[in-house]
């Protein structure tokens, strides 16, 4: 699912601003309501110091969301990043933003940085816990549209909800204990191992403290960890471990999926099943190429992806990319063709000139 998790910082925007647009982290930057040519942090100050606001080391200066797909969703980072320009100009039409889209973990993400102060009408920008929710639902909708994975994040099996928190829920907000529970049913999907596991939840500033016998997780705007147990029974380290043996078997079987005796897949491609006698017939070069298209397969299965809609992307790609080599071929050669005609237009017209150049000569004698 499209997963939009926000923070509000008293803090000046300046070191957020400048990690977000990192060249080493940042694939595309964008802005809204801002100059491109200009320095982000000092358009957001600009505006603070022109309505008074900012002044006060505890108020909020900026807001910073997080927006990334699901991995199986195999989101490329330009589409990452107009699905995160599309949800600014919904959730924030007026106000000062810098998004920025990396790509420097294994799951592309966006960030999103918003100045508190509307730059026309000088109000602070306040988000509810009902405004929160309904921005994640946003979140959710517009990413249906570009066909990314969508999960119900106030609905998870077996939670241990506090009172506080069903309260929380009834009334459209989200608890802390609701994100916890969102980025590690995300973690469980995506990892085979402990090592995948804790680095996909580091991707959200989430930490695992304690992981011998119990997992235990620490929140980023948390000072003390929650058991597992403590979410509810999905997220204990015997059910996390069953997801990583679901997961293999999983990603193994799709990579072995079909083939014979032979470690060949027997009826693709007009290869007939084992016969004893198959091997030893087949022509070396036919079977080189096979063995060399399960390899990519197992490792498109290993990565989470499916090698046949892998397949049909990168020749949908490939044509994309050749009508737009035809394209811009043509585009060449119709303006060479207009600069000869032009040439040619010009050169008649020099020839005109001449001509009644030397007629203005003989009338003027």
């Amino acid at each position: 699912m499209p997963l939009f998790k926000g923070l509000s910082s008293k803090s000046t925007p300046k070191k957020a601003i400048t990690y977000i647009t990192r060249e080493d982290k940042a694939a595309f930057v964008g802005v809204r309501n801002l100059f491109e040519d200009e320095d982000f942090a000092e358009q957001f100050a600009d505006t603070m110091r022109r309505f008074g606001k900012g002044k006060k080391f505890d108020e909020r200066k900026y807001y910073h969301f997080k927006l990334s797909c699901a991995r199986k969703d195999n989101v490329s980072p330009e589409q990452a990043h107009l699905y995160a320009e599309e949800l600014a100009v919904i959730l924030f039409p007026d106000d000062e933003c810098v998004i920025a889209t990396h790509t420097d973990t294994k799951t592309v993400h966006s960030h999103i940085i918003v100045n508190a102060v509307n730059p026309i009408t000088g109000k602070k920008l306040r988000i509810s816990e009902s405004d929160y929710t309904k921005m994640k639902d946003e979140a959710n909708r517009l990413g249906s549209e570009f066909w990314y994975t969508k999960t119900d994040f106030r609905k998870k099996a077996q939670n241990k909800r506090t009172t506080e928190e069903s309260h929380i829920i009834l009334k459209g907000g989200t608890s802390w204990k609701e994100d916890l529970r969102e980025v590690i049913e995300e973690a469980k999907r995506s990892s085979s191992t402990q090592e995948e596991f804790i680095s996909h939840l580091a991707l959200y500033g989430v930490s695992v403290t304690r992981s011998k016998t119990e997992y235990s997780y620490l929140h980023p705007q948390k000072k003390k960890a929650i058991r597992g147990l403590k979410l509810g029974n999905n997220y204990t380290k015997k059910e996390i471990e069953n997801a990583y043996t679901e997961n293999r078997h999983r990603r193994n079987g799709e990579a072995v999926e079909g083939l014979g005796r032979t470690g060949v897949r027997e009826t693709e491609r007009g290869i007939a099943p084992y016969d004893g006698q198959s091997t030893v017939e087949r022509d070396i070069d036919q079977i080189g190429q096979e063995m060399q298209r399960l390899d990519r397969q197992t490792e498109y299965a290993h990565r989470g992806l499916d090698y046949d809609s892998e397949v049909v992307r990168r020749r949908e790609r490939e044509e994309r990319e050749r009508l737009e080599r035809e394209h811009i071929e043509r585009s060449r050669r119709d303006k060479e063709l207009a600069s000869r005609n032009a040439q040619s237009e010009q050169s008649g017209s020099d020839g005109n000139k001449q001509r009644n150049k030397k007629s203005d000569n003989y009338f003027g004698k």
